[in-house]
């Protein structure tokens, strides 16, 4: 019954999607990197079919092709499912399962831990709702997929409760396979989780130590049991997740030292990200600024030094609602009777306080003086790792749970069950409304591209295209995700710091005739030029290059497509685009000048 009513709640909260799962994906207006996870999913049938190798691909950043597995970043699990989905379905319903059973399976683990801690269904139901509908999960279901893996948190932490209260061969593997689960899908989460994990040891043992007066060996002889089937379930999760972690740690070594801090060196991020990409003040206290009523506040506030800079990372709003009941709870610490309560209250507002802290910047500077937050220190062992804010999702969990058994205190002032339920529902439809954001409706249909793309298709022989403006600075997502439809390779979607990315870097300017020329010797039958991609700018240098590329003898305009909308105005399309030109080149072939 409750795993239906959640699965409701979520076809209702991320409506139309559901009706659409095959057309649509969740997405809003500063979506952008879903295209490239929908791309990455077709290209995994496409070399699959084709037999084509998995490792490496000139599908773009044709001739030179990219190396497809240059990090090893994920885990072997994850990508088997992927595989799966996408040699099965298509890349909208590849990423749509995934996203409503991550929502539906964070509202059902949040629900069994909380009704573990409490024993109270409507309590529990409420804690799900919290979880499972926050903010932080609608935004990353629009841009990160793997990010929407957040039922690994509850899980990890049930599994490792239930193991100290219940120790047995069953038990020990519940918390193996939730191991094995939080280390198998994204590394985010997996450190997330750790760091929960680790904040919950560090709870458990300073507890036991201070109910002993501090007798370390007592405590130890007393969690010795519990310290060694932990240690069963830790090492069998370790061999099996060895060689991803293997990977990692040789990459640390290597790419982390030896290569230029960068965006895009997965291996070392930009110490100054993690100021840009942690937690402020009002992050978590302001409504989203997608809810419809709410959200146009805060909308004004993004990008201030208060809030934060991203409609994305920033958005971690926990609910009024919700924080007011976890207060309750924590009121109400003092006046417990029930050991349990007291210890599991505890934990979680511990937890809270470990989330909130690795959330902030590295430091806090008041005045001259300077208190440095654990993102400093963590940085020098995990330079990989700057988006720290994202312990919103820990924060977010711990006050779901507090607020759950706020609402159980409530409850057991009534007798009636009738009133209780009432109660529950009341409740929870205000945090549902607190977190609620359509319309506009948040699903973007990509079943249509614009017309240009099915031309392209429909062109006889394994061509080569390009699209302009190039993508020199960072790979376009979007011309990349067009290639799911046309299946024409690029000469987009190049690496920086790569050879194919310095030729990409050379030919920026397509009014040149050497470039023409450095094309044609690419390969490129048609150059694609995307005209409302140079007008919507402030730069003037970038109108004048337009017009000059209409200039350029050594290019022969083929066809002009006229701009397009969307078919329905409620719903964000990606059909949707200015006028585009196509052209064809009348020039030599010459090997670019640049180094290899």
């Amino acid at each position: 019954m409750v795993g239906v009513l959640f699965a409701f709640l979520v076809a209702v909260m991320t409506y139309p999607l559901v009706f659409n799962l095959t057309k649509f994906i969740p997405g809003f207006f500063s979506t952008d990197e879903s295209y490239a996870g929908l791309w990455d999913f077709w290209k995994i049938k496409y070399l699959f079919l084709n037999h084509l190798p998995v490792n490496h691909t000139n599908l773009i950043a044709y001739p030179f092709g990219v190396d497809l597995s240059p990090f090893g970043l994920t885990n072997y699990v994850w990508p088997g499912i992927n595989f799966i989905l996408s040699v099965s379905t298509n890349p909208a319903l590849t990423w749509n399962l995934q996203v409503l059973i991550n929502y539906l399976f964070c509202g059902l683990a949040a629900y069994v831990l909380a009704l573990y801690l409490f024993k109270s269904r409507l309590a529990s139901f409420f804690s799900g709702i919290i979880f499972c509908f926050c903010p932080y999960q609608f935004i990353r279901s629009w841009q990160h997929l793997g990010l929407t893996y957040n039922q690994w948190l509850p899980l990890s932490l049930f599994a490792v409760i239930f193991l100290k209260d219940k120790p047995s061969k069953k038990s020990i593997a519940l918390l193996f396979l939730s191991l094995f689960a939080l280390f198998t899908f994204d590394y985010s989460i997996t450190y997330i989780g750790v760091i929960a994990l680790s904040a919950f040891f560090i709870y458990l043992f300073g507890h036991s130590l201070l109910i002993s007066k501090f007798k370390i060996v007592k405590v130890l002889k007393e969690q010795a049991l519990y310290l060694k089937n932990i240690g069963i379930a830790v090492f069998f999760c370790l061999v099996l997740v060895s060689p991803g972690l293997y990977v990692i740690a040789k990459n640390r070594l290597s790419l982390s030292n030896t290569t230029a801090a960068s965006a895009h060196n997965a291996y070392h991020r930009p110490f100054e990200d993690l100021f840009a990409q942690s937690a402020r003040p009002l992050s978590y206290i302001l409504p989203s600024s997608t809810h419809p009523l709410l959200g146009k506040f805060t909308e004004q506030m993004v990008g201030s030094s208060w809030y934060g800079v991203s409609f994305t990372e920033h958005t971690l709003y926990l609910g009024w609602i919700p924080l007011l009941f976890a207060f309750m709870a924590f009121k109400s610490l003092k006046k417990q009777k029930r050991k349990e309560d007291i210890l599991y209250v505890g934990l979680f507002l511990f937890i809270a306080l470990v989330a909130w802290l690795f959330s902030q910047p590295p430091w806090w500077q008041i005045g001259s003086l300077k208190i440095y937050m654990p993102s400093f220190f963590m940085y020098k062992l995990l330079p990989m790792y700057r988006a720290y804010c994202r312990f919103g999702i820990l924060l977010m969990l711990a006050v779901a749970v507090l607020a759950g058994f706020g609402l159980k205190l409530l409850l057991e002032r009534f007798k009636s069950q009738k009133v209780k339920v009432a109660i529950t529902i009341l409740f929870s439809g205000l945090v549902l409304f607190e977190f609620w954001n359509w319309p506009p409706y948040k699903v973007i249909d990509v079943s249509k591209v614009p017309a240009v793309y099915y031309w392209v298709k429909n062109q006889p022989g394994d061509l080569v295209i390009a699209e302009y403006p190039m993508d020199y600075s960072t790979p376009n997502d979007m011309y990349k995700f067009y290639q799911t439809k046309h299946e024409k390779k690029l000469i987009n979607g190049t690496v920086p710091f790569t050879y194919a990315n310095r030729v990409a870097d050379s030919i920026k300017k397509l009014s040149d005739p050497k470039t023409a020329s450095v094309l044609k010797w690419m390969g490129v039958k048609y150059v694609i030029v995307h005209r409302n991609e140079y007008l919507n700018t402030e730069l003037s240098s970038e109108k004048e290059e337009l017009k000059n590329i209409s200039k350029n003898k050594s290019l022969k305009l083929v066809q002009s497509f006229p701009a397009q909308d969307c078919l329905d105005n409620d719903i964000m399309c990606v059909q949707k685009t200015g006028p585009i030109d196509v052209y064809s080149l009348v020039a030599d072939p010459i090997k670019p000048a640049v180094k290899e």
